[in-house]
């Protein structure tokens, strides 16, 4: 059995109740029950339904920068509120919290009568992994590998020897912690359904166990726009080696700096919605050269609000997803093939980011 270790956060008590309050959980609920995956699965359902995974800031300002050291990504997304993050930066935050959990701010005046009692014993443990995408969209024998640059969470829970992968930076829709097992079914949102393999990477110079790695693969008769007939297609590959936070900020400076990453392609942006009654329902997204916001259930496709420059769209980002564009936004983004004006694609979307025969 694979254990993963206490490991502290690099977030304080204040920061963690400011957190709790943002993504609305201002009550005791997840901290003094007991650990659990209904406690990680109602953490991470909040945070995804309020924080936008988001490149904004690679398209809107003048460096292009994206910065995913976890105190400017907090100040960011909670001290300032203008919005969120990719992927490295919302699991810096998330994981950040997570480790926080139960370390302990019981102290905290938000609870009525106060908690008094000191608590070591962390709620959830875990860390950083990377994952290499798939390319290409088709078939499920095709298979092209990118880069290693997309980060995902590996975490445990105390008292369950289970890991549990976490994705809360990728448009797939995998929107819960899913037990890492081989053959291993589960729900996404709107309707997608997932599961787990082992797989060699396909220029991998190892063979069998030794150079296997996790594969999450879609089953591609729920996708949304099915491509190339019924059988499960990988989504992408990943091992469960931890990485850390230096490696990662490496690894961010590559995304920011590669031209090829597909976060260059245009403003990407992604939030998670739920109905009344909390259930996760759909994906409201801008996509890389669309002119609208569509919001994805089960049900369709559906445009929530549409635009035709940049003034629109980033009326859009404030009012859909929160997002606050600098007062120099549009000035930055006019000369970036990014900018409305070179849109032709309307809301081509996803597809345009994968092709069945190009990579992206």
């Amino acid at each position: 059995m694979v254990r993963i270790n206490p490991t502290p956060s690099y977030y304080n008590d204040e920061q963690l109740v400011a957190y709790l309050l943002h993504i609305g959980l201002p009550s005791e609920s997840v901290i003094n029950d007991k650990p659990s995956l209904d406690n990680a699965e109602t953490l991470i359902r909040h945070h995804i339904t309020t924080i936008p995974f988001e490149n904004t800031q690679m398209h809107y300002t003048a460096s292009g920068f994206l910065d995913t050291d976890p105190q400017i990504v907090y100040t960011r997304i909670i001290g300032e509120k203008k919005g969120g993050s990719h992927c490295h930066g919302l699991h810096f935050l998330l994981l950040g919290m997570m480790l926080k959990l139960g370390y302990r701010w019981a102290c905290s005046p938000i609870f009525s009568p106060p908690i008094e009692a000191l608590t070591l014993q962390s709620l959830f443990r875990g860390y950083f992994a990377m994952a290499r995408l798939n390319q290409l969209r088709g078939p499920p024998e095709l298979v092209n590998l990118g880069p290693l640059d997309h980060q995902v969470l590996v975490i445990q829970i105390p008292g369950d020897e289970n890991m549990y992968f976490v994705d809360i930076g990728y448009s797939v829709g995998v929107a819960r912690p899913a037990r890492l097992a081989v053959g291993h079914e589960f729900d996404g949102i709107a309707g997608k359904k997932y599961r787990f393999a082992r797989a060699c990477h396909p220029d991998s110079p190892l063979s069998g166990e030794e150079g296997e790695e996790w594969a999450l693969m879609a089953n591609m008769e729920f996708d949304w726009k099915p491509v190339g007939g019924p059988g499960w297609r990988t989504v992408m590959q990943f091992s469960t080696q931890p990485y850390f936070l230096k490696d990662l900020m490496n690894f961010n400076w590559m995304v920011n700096h590669d031209p090829k990453n597909g976060l260059h392609k245009g403003v990407f942006v992604q939030i998670y919605t739920r109905s009344a009654q909390g259930a996760l329902v759909g994906q409201k997204n801008i996509w890389p050269w669309s002119r609208d916001v569509t919001l994805r259930t089960a049900t369709g496709l559906e445009v929530v609000q549409g635009f035709t420059d940049e003034e629109g769209r980033i009326a859009a980002l404030k009012d859909q997803f929160g997002i606050e564009c600098p007062t120099d936004a549009i000035v930055c983004i006019s000369s970036r093939p990014s900018a409305v004006k070179v849109a032709e694609l309307g809301s081509a979307g996803f597809d345009a980011l994968f092709s069945p025969v190009e990579q992206k």
